[in-house]
């Protein structure tokens, strides 16, 4: 007999679904409440600590991405969590990763380990892999989203402004708009930046046209960069 599919079945466990709904309400702080980002993303780390102690010591096993009463909030929050920093653009660093192993082997074992405790009742239908590697997966965005949050919102850095160039810019289309990219050839750098931008900007900007890049060395050492018009133009 086919074991019925959970994800929408019983109330989840209070003890693991309050952790994962206080990583969604941290989430909406750092996009509504910018002036708490810092104490957001303390609590936010925090309840993936907590999330991992609870399901490991909840006497009523039960899976995390399973039921919807604690794998919504946790992917909402993530989403959130890259939409509040998109602005910003953090070139991929040794630094980050380094940060998000670390928040990876604090909570992933935990979550690993009572995963494995659930009753196959309250599993359904997906084998214990198949939960683990979704876990996996989710852990791990998570961890990468909050080096990357953190490494910004933590930077007491005071940043170096930096003459660019547009090479490039390009729109990637979408049922909800699109996205607008310009790419940028920055003094002292070898590579360029990828830069996202708003509509308004993406037309008033051509390629070859002067923008001031802000470099800031960011709190775990991975540098970031903003973009602005020149000076005598935004005057």
């Amino acid at each position: 007999m086919a074991k019925p599919n959970k994800f929408f079945g019983n109330s989840p466990n209070p003890a693991v679904a309050l952790p994962a709904w206080g990583m969604l309400i941290m989430a909406l702080a750092l996009v509504f409440l910018p002036s708490l980002r810092t104490a957001a993303l303390i609590l936010y780390a925090a309840d993936w600590l907590a999330l991992g102690i609870a399901a490991l010591t909840a006497k009523r096993k039960q899976s995390l991405v399973n039921y919807w009463g604690s794998c919504v909030p946790i992917v909402v929050a993530i989403v959130l969590l890259n939409f509040c920093y998109r602005r910003y653009t953090t070139p991929w660093m040794r630094n980050i990763f380094l940060v998000a192993l670390g928040f990876v082997l604090l909570t992933l074992p935990m979550l690993l380990i009572a995963e494995k405790q659930v009753p196959n009742m309250r599993a359904g239908r997906e084998k214990y892999w198949l939960r683990a590697v979704a876990l996996t997966m989710l852990v791990f965005l998570a961890a990468i989203s909050w080096a990357a949050a953190s490494n910004i919102a933590f930077d007491q850095s005071a940043g170096s402004l930096r003459t660019a160039c547009i090479t490039e810019k390009w729109r990637n289309s979408s049922r909800t708009g699109g996205q607008y990219h310009i790419r940028v050839a920055v003094e002292g750098l070898a590579e360029s930046l990828n830069l996202d931008v708003g509509r308004k900007e993406y037309r008033r900007l051509s390629e070859g046209d002067a923008v001031t890049a802000t470099a800031y060395d960011g709190f775990w050492g991975a540098p970031y960069y903003t973009w602005d018009y020149p000076q005598e133009e935004a005057d």
